[in-house]
């Protein structure tokens, strides 16, 4: 059976676990945690990232890597565009979106969340084991500071990230004005990329009162306004329409 080796809360791990459930194939997730993550990720692949698969003896790391895998495996429902300009749109849109949205995105939201020790449990440690979520919090102080060296975030670097993600937001906008996909007329591993990256805007702790308990305030100001944006509802039809049953969605 396949199994996805994930941070329950990573919407890079999101990405993947969406195109697995497209392929409707069993598979096993196995939900981690950073830093004790490590035990595994470092027996099974060259870097210590995020989701990993695994197939029988095929190790395959990074969501892009595993849309890839999955098409070959099984081409049914294909995620990339038959017709070789539209297949070259959507990987530029894929890397784009994980450069320009993704990685500022996790950075600006863990900059705010982790500083914060109620709204970090609440957010990392979904899908987490009760022994897990005893060490993870006897550890919070370590794993947070590396957390924070890994991802790059300071004052700085937290300042900067959301400019650059609210300008991205505005182009992605742009381009959906007047559709509803990124490259052609059909659903693909862009759009797939654009609504996973955007998850933790969407409530993913019960409805929209719990969600905002689970969120610092300024946060919760700057995702009133997100919401507010016809990118929202585009990402609100997009998980309705296309996402199916989710090993992290509640």
């Amino acid at each position: 059976m396949l199994t996805l080796y994930q941070f329950p809360f990573s919407h890079f791990c999101e990405k993947a676990c969406w195109a697995l459930d497209l392929k409707q194939q069993p598979y096993r997730a196995v939900n981690l945690l950073p830093a004790l993550h490590l035990a595994w990720s470092r027996r099974m692949a060259s870097a210590s990232s995020l989701p990993i698969l695994r197939d029988g003896p095929y190790i395959v790391q990074d969501s892009s890597a595993i849309i890839d895998y999955l098409d070959q495996r099984w081409p049914q429902q294909s995620l990339t565009p038959t017709d070789g300009n539209l297949a070259r749109q959507a990987r530029q849109w894929e890397q784009w979106l994980g450069d320009e949205i993704g990685v500022p995105l996790r950075l600006w939201f863990y900059s705010h969340v982790l500083r914060q020790r109620q709204y970090a449990m609440a957010f990392l440690l979904r899908g987490a084991s009760r022994g897990q979520g005893l060490v993870f919090q006897a550890l919070f102080g370590l794993i947070r500071h590396a957390m924070f060296y890994k991802m790059w975030i300071n004052p700085q670097s937290a300042a900067a990230a959301l400019p650059q993600l609210e300008r991205a937001l505005d182009t992605l906008e742009a381009a959906l004005q007047g559709r509803d996909y990124l490259v052609g007329d059909a659903f693909s591993r862009a759009d797939l990329t654009a609504a996973s990256l955007l998850w933790p805007m969407l409530p993913w702790s019960g409805d929209e009162t719990a969600m905002q308990a689970c969120l610092p305030e300024v946060i919760r100001q700057w995702r009133q306004g997100f919401t507010q944006r016809p990118l929202y509802g585009w990402l609100q039809r997009t998980y309705r329409l296309h996402r199916p049953v989710s090993c992290i969605q509640p």
